[in-house]
């Protein structure tokens, strides 16, 4: 399933992540394979409008179709919610999810749950006869039975993809304590298995910057950490697109502010808070630090440049994230990244 992929991105099927894929070039598309976690838009009506938006980013590309269990059971009159609620109903193997990804042909399952031995065998046979391969999540939190259960199943569909993700942290021991014991035993259960180890150390807290920041991530030193211990196994890396856990919003004004990532890092360009000169200020100091002269081409850097105080590039935070996302993933999959001569640059 991931022959000829260098980097799956975890994305949520908000405006920022779907933007941020639609915005990729071509070249950094074919060369990633994002796992969407899916959950009702913004204000939609139905879930139908996701699912539109998330095939129109994908481009006729093959991506992985979750949904996001931190959006199940919200309390919400709109019909978006039931209808995404409707699809973690276990019966028949969780058979209104696969309809919905046998629907959309770019779309390969994500198994949903592994506590029910019964459930699991239904599922499997679900992914079987779509024939589009199968991929099995463990995210760190998660129960371990997924890992146990499959190793009592015995024979996965084919194309058969595990992802391992150590979650958010910014405490990089934590997550390489607990990955390696994992990944120990979901190899050993199936050593012909392709695997994908993820995690996410975007920054929670930018208060102590003012100006220029370099802050480390660290996603990159963990999954080299696990490709030199499992040197035989298939691995391939993934991270969560320079995204982090949801939090709640502070109260107040929060200062203008412009990202840049590097293979291993965060450049953060943020304003002053007492004297907050917008966007168009932070873009300038971005473009003209050398953290920004080796970006490869992308749509997130040309809304660097463009930005100005005439409504142009960078207007608002939901762009600027947009901005760091795309720049960060088309990094991340190492592509020459060359323009498309047929799209105008996406904005939503």
């Amino acid at each position: 399933m991931l022959q000829g992929k260098e980097y799956v991105p975890l994305l949520k099927t908000g405006v920022a992540e779907i933007g941020a894929y639609r915005s990729l070039f071509p070249d950094v598309r074919d060369l990633t394979f994002p796992i969407f976690n899916m959950r009702p838009w913004p204000n939609a009506s139905h879930f139908q409008f996701t699912l539109s938006k998330t095939i129109e980013a994908s481009a006729g590309f093959p991506f992985g179709l979750a949904l996001d269990v931190d959006r199940r059971g919200r309390s919400s009159n709109l019909a978006a919610q039931q209808e995404f609620d409707a699809l973690f109903v276990p019966d028949g193997g969780y058979s209104a999810y696969y309809n919905l990804v046998e629907s959309v042909p770019e779309a390969v399952p994500v198994l949903i749950d592994a506590s029910c031995p019964l459930v699991m065998g239904q599922q499997l046979a679900n992914a079987a006869a779509l024939d589009r391969g199968l991929i099995i999540y463990q995210g760190r939190g998660l129960p371990g039975s997924i890992w146990n259960m499959i190793s009592q199943i015995g024979e996965m569909p084919h194309d058969t993809v595990v992802v391992i993700d150590a979650g958010w942290s910014r405490d990089y021991l934590s997550q390489e304590a607990w990955i390696l014991p994992i990944a120990e035993q979901i190899i050993g259960a199936l050593p012909t298995a392709e695997f994908v180890v993820m995690s996410s150390s975007f920054p929670d807290s930018f208060s102590h910057i003012v100006g220029h920041s370099e802050e480390n991530a660290t996603e990159r030193r963990l999954f080299w950490v696990v490709r030199q211990r499992f040197q035989q196994a298939d691995i391939t890396y993934g991270d969560w697109g320079s995204t982090r856990v949801s939090t709640g919003g502070g109260g107040g004004g929060i200062p203008s502010r412009v990202d840049v990532p590097s293979i291993g890092s965060w450049h953060i360009f943020r304003a002053d808070p007492k004297n907050d000169l917008g966007f168009c200020e932070m873009a300038w100091d971005a473009q003209h630090h050398p953290c920004f002269s080796v970006l490869p081409d992308s749509w997130g850097k040309e809304m660097i440049q463009i930005t100005d105080d005439e409504g142009s590039g960078i207007t608002s935070r939901p762009t600027a994230t947009q901005v760091r996302i795309n720049l960060h993933m088309t990094i991340q999959s190492g592509a020459a990244s060359v323009p498309p001569t047929d799209e105008i640059p996406y904005e939503d």
